[in-house]
């Protein structure tokens, strides 16, 4: 057996080296064929696209996302061989997706904006519908009712469903009883039902029998059922990121299981939790069904969820779309408009809270 000794007068030599990283070598070649790959494409759309009458949408995914392909798979195949042309169509596909969805996210956004913009006035942001009719010019009447019955139902729905699924999560991560897959399987069922079904069990259990009446309370439960599974499915995640050292190191301690989890999993996650009751909202913010057949309508502004019909942005942009007066559609879209920037405002408070909470 023999001993390699280590040169002491090699160390400064050792310093001065740097990082081989082989993989991000780019030879001349290589680069002038990926430059053609991404180039000749887009030149042969864009003659096509002004020399042709071929419909925008079948010109970029019958022939741009058709040739793009080819062109990187072949030059993938001149540098690499045939195991990189998996590769480059991955690649391709994944970028075209990526732009596709960014496209589309901003086709909507503006056209949103540029629609409901006409509409924003203080008078619209603050003002109720009464005495106003779908005819009436648009310096009258706004969703103030409207904004008011949104965040009442939402804070209902939050007020049930945030609690019962990080309970529920709680009981599959942490207590992992016998019931645990019967639980899981119907979160992940709930997670499929319809919103109107959701407003049809809250109709015909509570509302027909005349336990509840049509109201923002009875809206508020159908939104429950919609946000449950989200915020449940979300935190069980969340939890089961937090190490189990965490635990192990508490219950070596002396701690009991109800205790670790209350004062060690779930300020750990906390963050995390709060991402889930986020999802959980945007996931029912913008429901219809459920509203039209649980809170209805009403003009006025509501101040009491439980004992008469309330209008929220969804029902109020349902109401106006349809109808066959510009000013009423103008109404539609500036809700629409309203209900963007309100969830805006809130993941953007959310970000913020739980940024400081990660510094500290």
């Amino acid at each position: 057996m023999t001993t390699t000794l280590f040169d002491n007068s090699r160390v400064s030599e050792l310093r001065l080296q740097q990082a081989a990283l082989p993989w991000r070598r780019r030879t001349a070649n290589f680069r002038v064929a990926v430059a053609i790959a991404v180039i000749v494409p887009p030149v042969i759309v864009g003659l096509l696209w002004f020399l042709t009458s071929i419909p925008k949408p079948i010109l970029m995914l019958v022939i741009y996302l058709p040739l793009q392909l080819i062109a990187s798979a072949i030059a993938a195949w001149s540098q690499r061989g045939t195991k990189a042309v998996l590769d480059s169509a991955i690649i391709v596909c994944a970028i075209g997706a990526t732009i596709f969805s960014f496209v589309i996210l901003i086709s909507v956004l503006w056209s949103i904006v540029s629609n409901g913009v006409h509409a924003l006035s203080w008078a619209f942001l603050f003002q109720n519908n009464v005495y106003i009719s779908p005819s009436t010019p648009l310096g009258y009447g706004g969703v103030g009712n409207a904004i008011l019955g949104t965040i009442m139902v939402v804070v209902i729905a939050s007020l049930f469903a945030v609690p019962l699924g990080i309970a529920t999560a709680v009981y599959i991560t942490e207590v992992r009883g016998k019931a645990v897959p019967y639980v899981r399987f119907l979160v992940q069922a709930m997670s499929g039902v319809p919103s109107v079904v959701a407003g049809l069990f809250i109709l015909t259990v509570f509302i027909l029998t005349g336990v509840l009446q049509s109201s923002g309370f009875a809206a508020g439960l159908a939104y429950a059922i919609l946000m449950l599974p989200t915020v449940a499915r979300t935190a069980e995640e969340v939890l089961k990121l937090i190490p189990d050292d965490l635990r192990t190191g508490a219950l070596a301690l002396g701690s009991t299981r109800a205790r670790v989890v209350m004062k060690v999993v779930l300020p750990a996650a906390k963050t995390g939790l709060i991402t889930a009751a986020i999802l959980g909202i945007a996931r029912v913010v913008g429901e219809t069904a459920p509203l039209l057949l649980t809170a209805l309508s009403n003009d006025q502004t509501v101040l009491n969820p439980f004992n008469q019909p309330i209008t929220a942005l969804p029902a109020y942009i349902f109401s106006n779309v349809a109808q066959p007066y510009p000013d009423a559609v103008t109404r539609a879209w500036g809700a629409a408009l309203v209900l963007v920037i309100l969830v805006a405002i809130l993941f953007t408070i959310t970000r913020v809270l739980t940024a400081k909470r990660v510094r500290r």
